[in-house]
C-alpha cells in the first residue's frame, strides 16, 4: 500500500499544480450573493406603457440573468428578479421598443468601474425612459420611505440607490 502511495503521490501533486496554473490562466467570474431584477409596471418603476422590453443580458455568466424576445411573443415580461450566489455581471445589455415611434433602442454598459468590489446583499435594476437607460444600484442600507434621493426607480424608496449610469452617482463612494 506505502509503495503504491508513493507512486501515486507525484502525479497527484503535479495534477494539483497543473489545475492551480489553469484556474491562474483563466479568468474566473466574480461571485456574490446579490439580485438583479426589473419592474416597468405601473405603480413601480412604470416604464411598461411607453417601452416593449425585448432583450437583456446581466453578464454572460449566467443564463437566469439573459432573455430575448422569441416568437411569437413580441415582448418580454416587463418585471423579473433573481437572487442569490451568482456571477456579478461585466456588463448590461438592455435591448427595448419605444411604443411611441416603434424605434428599436438598445444599450450596452459596462458595469466593471461602476460595481463595488463586493456586490454581497446589493442589488442591480434598470428603468428605460424613451431612449434613456438607466441603470441603479440598491445597496443593503435601509432608509426612510421619504428620505432623498428619491430616484426613477421605486427600489430608492427603501434603500440607500445610486444611479451608476447613465451618471454614475457613486463616485468617491467606498468601493
Amino acid at each position: 500500500m506505502l509503495a503504491l502511495l508513493l507512486r501515486v503521490w507525484p502525479v497527484i501533486l503535479i495534477f494539483l499544480a497543473l489545475a492551480g496554473c489553469a484556474g491562474m490562466t483563466s479568468p474566473q467570474p466574480k461571485f456574490a450573493f446579490h439580485s438583479f431584477s426589473y419592474d416597468g409596471w405601473a405603480g413601480y418603476d412604470n416604464w411598461e406603457a411607453t417601452a416593449d422590453l425585448l432583450e437583456y443580458s446581466y453578464g454572460d455568466q449566467y443564463r437566469m440573468v439573459r432573455r430575448k424576445v422569441e416568437p411569437p411573443r413580441t415582448r418580454l415580461n416587463p418585471q423579473s428578479g433573481v437572487g442569490g450566489f451568482m456571477p456579478v455581471g461585466e456588463f448590461l445589455y438592455v435591448k427595448w421598443r419605444v411604443k411611441a415611434t416603434g424605434e428599436i433602442v438598445d444599450d450596452r454598459v459596462d458595469l466593471r468601474p461602476l460595481l463595488p468590489k463586493d456586490m454581497t446583499k446589493h442589488e442591480l435594476t434598470f428603468v428605460i425612459e424613451g431612449r434613456q437607460l438607466y441603470v441603479y444600484l440598491v445597496t443593503p442600507t435601509p432608509k426612510g420611505v421619504k428620505d432623498p434621493p428619491i430616484l426613477k426607480t421605486y427600489l430608492s424608496w427603501f434603500n440607500v440607490t445610486y444611479e451608476i449610469y447613465p451618471i454614475n452617482t457613486r463616485e468617491g463612494v467606498d468601493p
